[in-house]
């Protein structure tokens, strides 16, 4: 008994027993019988064109690319970021923008910053205390003028009797009350003692002149006046002697 091949044949010889088959059924005139050689020229000939078109193909891209060159001049211009061609495309006289210099770690240098705006010294204002008018030393008084005086400072006890009364003027003027520090040594015979002798060697603190004993009075016992120097207030008439 012959063992049969159930395995499957391949595709290719599958065909060519339906091909063989096909002609067998058919009339017809028997096919040409073809030497082992004649099969291996069909293929050479199809590798010869295929290497005869790519040759074709190979010439046209290398007279294509040396008429780009002749017409645009370089093939290696630089592209930007977008893709746009710099170079002969380039506005003449443009320039591409410089960079800004970077430090290692990437971060702009020193000279990159923008120095701060510089701004303007403002000039130094000098605020003074304005000094206060106490008066002159030994102003003359008119018979009829009267003043209140408010302290006394003698010169011989040892004292700065005139910086004292100064200050205690200055205190008043700062309150608003017109008080005025002056040298009393015998010039003013209404300004006298209690033995009606003309006072020596003193510096007073006083208010006005004023037109009568009243109103000078009142003008230091006002509430202003005292609140910045307590004081009895007698009054004098300093151009005129006590009778």
């Amino acid at each position: 008994m012959t063992p049969v091949d159930h395995r499957r044949p391949p595709a290719r010889a599958a065909r060519r027993q339906q091909h063989a088959r096909n002609q067998q059924s058919e009339p017809g005139p028997a096919p040409e019988r073809r030497t082992p050689s004649e099969p291996s020229q069909p293929r050479k000939r199809r590798r010869s064109h295929s290497a005869i078109g790519a040759a074709i193909v190979g010439a046209a891209a290398t007279v294509a690319v040396v008429a780009f060159i002749l017409t645009r001049g370089t093939t290696s211009a630089p592209q930007t970021d977008d893709g746009l061609r710099m170079g002969d495309d380039a506005q003449p006289g443009a320039a591409a923008p410089a960079a800004p210099a970077t430090s290692a770690g990437g971060k702009a240098t020193k000279a990159d910053r923008q120095p701060p705006a510089s701004t303007k010294a403002q000039p130094k204002v000098t605020r003074t205390t304005p000094v206060a008018n106490t008066g002159p030393t030994s102003p003359s008084f008119k018979p009829g003028q009267w003043i209140a005086v408010l302290d006394k400072y003698q010169t011989d006890v040892g004292v700065e009797a005139d910086t004292l009364a100064k200050a205690a003027a200055v205190k008043l003027i700062n309150a608003g009350v017109p008080a005025r520090a002056m040298l009393v040594n015998g010039q003013y015979p209404g300004i006298a003692d209690s033995s009606l002798q003309p006072l020596i060697n003193t510096w007073v603190v006083y208010v006005g002149p004023g037109k009568s004993s009243d109103q000078i009075l009142n003008l230091c016992l006002a509430p202003k006046t005292q609140q910045a120097y307590s004081s009895p207030c007698p009054t004098y008439q300093p151009a005129v002697a006590p009778g």
